[in-house]
């Protein structure tokens, strides 16, 4: 029984305290970490100089292939990528 009083009394100490609030600040200091992160403009022009570079390294490359099958690969590739793209998107709003 002595546990009880205890608790009774650790009970009656914890209702009577004061009631913990968060900062006012708290909500958009989280929201900020949280936020997904844009590409700055150097990032833009770095991906969208890699883009060239493999766009004119695929037509280097496939250069000697017949047309039905460039258009057939780059036709599944781009089934893939949108696929991937969906998916990748949902990720992140459904996690």
């Amino acid at each position: 029984m002595p546990d009880d009083d205890a608790m009774d009394r650790l009970l009656r100490m914890a209702l009577a305290a004061e009631i913990p609030e968060l900062s006012p600040g708290f909500d958009a200091r989280v929201l900020r970490r949280v936020r997904p992160r844009r590409l700055t403009p150097r990032g833009q022009a770095v991906l969208a100089l890699y883009a060239l570079v493999a766009a004119a390294a695929s037509v280097w490359l496939m250069r000697d292939l017949p047309v039905a099958f460039i258009a057939a690969a780059v036709t599944a590739c781009a089934g893939v990528a949108a696929a991937t793209s969906a998916y990748g998107r949902r990720l992140v709003i459904d996690g």
